[in-house]
């Protein structure tokens, strides 16, 4: 195992931990297991991350079977709401279901301009299985939606020859094809919805305390580090044993890719028409909401402009600061993080069981959320500057994506010229400067980009490490939201959210290059 690879995961993700639990010790553990909340707690957070999953599957089921069979326009935009479990902010979610479904949110006013009753959705156990459900159904369409694409053309057609209807070639035929795809779905939606953060403690509210919300409320109000640390390690062994069970679950399709099967009239249509609506009106609605005032008859710039222009002590820095700590701090963890991540993978290609070690390193980085990070990284290393520690959590937090991509490009890549060069008397470094950066540019930038947009978003470890000393723009604005600037923390929270949008767009074009420009040079 390379020695990067080695210092990567002791001293970045086992070391704090292994440290963290040291210095609150078994004791803590024990007290933390046998307290009375310990149980309501745990419990409450498999109840809602089983719930949660199985309205997760039944909404995306249906949108992802119109995905695999259709070639739309409206397939094209499902395709693109793939994006927002994994790139969209989940302060900028949070705000726009505020917008939408709050108390005098649009559906409320919609419902209210024709004479019915107010309805009291968030800051309810409906309103967290609502945000995850939101979050998380366009998995599906992302894991199964692409499995059921992959399925041969002429299966499901001699299928439908036999005299199989629709329904029942789903049932007998490609159901039983995609159960992996389906197992891996419901696995990883579980893991987001157990370890979940900013739906739990903004739409549902205090009193509804997951494991997360409760290492949180631990460390940063409650002044108990050490139960902190506690529900940390029990937290870490949940994850763990999720992240193994997806790893077994992503077993290879058993059969050949064939052509995608086209249906000119799907059922699923209409259905997926108004799953966009869903996914798409909280984005939308909360961004053309937030320019205008109704109550004072106003547009809201000036406002947000002067904002801008000096400290505010809710936030304890001016705003302006904020968010030039989000773009250094993201773009510096997106740099680095390509640069770790590529020679990693560059380096498990010329090793035996390369790519199992980088599947260890990913499943360390999965393994430990942001809150869990932040908590360790205080307890021991507390001596480090918080904006070094700030990008160590950026760089953990989003190197299993940044890694799985670029050590999948770099496995599949043609590299023979490389060989040729060699025989040429080119050094290592003409190589790398004239052939392999120039190779692989565009997957180095999306991967960049990708990091880029998980970095400007990341809210839980930035609350926890940084809202002191180092705020963070989604840190600004949610203590904007919480206070007297409503609206201008949705109109902030949109902007974050198209910048973050931006970033993935750019991502996918590049993406898109990428594979071209790989196959004309191969």
């Amino acid at each position: 195992m390379p020695t990067v690879l080695s210092l990567l995961i002791a001293v970045a993700i086992l070391l704090p931990l292994v440290v963290s639990f040291g210095l609150s010790g078994l004791d803590s553990l024990g007290e933390a297991v046998s307290s009375p909340s310990f149980n309501g707690i745990t419990l409450f957070t498999l109840r809602q991350a089983v719930l949660s999953t199985s309205l997760a599957l039944l909404a995306g089921l249906p949108a992802a079977i119109y995905f695999s069979r259709s070639r739309s326009r409206i397939s094209k935009l499902l395709g693109l709401t793939t994006y927002i479990p994994f790139f969209f902010p989940g302060i900028s979610m949070a705000i726009g279901f505020l917008a939408i479904y709050g108390r005098n949110g649009l559906l409320n006013s919609t419902l209210a301009l024709f004479g019915f009753e107010r309805l009291q959705i968030l800051y309810s156990f409906g309103a967290i299985l609502l945000g995850h459900v939101f979050y998380n159904a366009p998995i599906v369409i992302l894991i199964l939606g692409n499995a059921l694409k992959r399925i041969p053309s002429d299966l499901l057609e001699m299928a439908r020859m036999d005299g199989a209807g629709k329904l029942t070639r789903f049932l007998k035929v490609e159901l039983p094809l995609a159960v992996p795809a389906l197992v891996n779905s419901a696995l990883l939606i579980f893991s987001y919805c157990f370890t979940s953060f900013a739906v739990v403690l903004i739409l549902g509210g205090a009193q509804f305390a997951t494991l997360e919300v409760s290492i949180y409320m631990y460390f940063r109000l409650l002044g108990r580090p050490q139960m902190a640390v506690a529900l940390s390690v029990i937290q870490f062994a949940f994850i763990m044993l999720f992240g193994v069970l997806i790893s077994i679950s992503e077993r290879r399709i058993p059969f050949e890719q064939g052509e995608q099967y086209i249906e000119k009239k799907n059922v699923t249509r209409l259905y997926s028409m108004l799953f966009l609506v869903f996914e798409w009106v909280p984005i939308l609605g909360a961004f053309a909401s937030s320019f205008y005032d109704p109550a004072r008859g106003e547009f809201i710039f000036a406002r947000v402009t002067r904002l801008f222009q000096g400290e505010l002590p809710l936030i304890g820095t001016s705003l302006a600061r904020t968010v030039f700590n989000s773009l250094s701090l993201s773009t510096v963890a997106s740099v680095t993080t390509v640069g770790i991540t590529f020679y990693l993978a560059w380096t498990a290609r010329k090793i035996r069981g390369g790519a199992k070690q980088l599947k260890i390193v990913s499943l360390l980085a999965l393994s430990v959320t942001p809150s869990m990070m932040a908590i360790s990284y205080l307890t021991t290393f507390d001596f480090l500057p918080v904006p070094f520690l700030m990008l160590l959590l950026y760089s953990l937090v989003a190197l299993p994506v940044s890694l799985n991509y670029i050590n999948g490009q770099v496995q599949n890549a043609e590299l023979d010229f490389l060989e040729a060069a060699t025989l040429d008397g080119a050094s290592r470094v003409a190589k790398l400067r004239y052939m392999i950066l120039p190779f692989f540019k565009n997957t180095l930038f999306y991967a960049g980009t990708v990091v880029f947009a998980i970095s400007m978003g990341e809210f839980g470890g930035s609350l926890i490490l940084g809202a002191q000393d180092f705020p963070t723009f989604a840190v600004a604005i949610y203590r904007l939201n919480g206070s007297r600037y409503l609206l201008e923390a949705r109109f902030l929270s949109s902007i974050l959210g198209l910048m973050v949008i931006l970033a993935v767009a750019i991502a996918g074009y590049l993406l898109s290059r990428s594979g071209r420009s790989n196959r004309s040079i191969g």
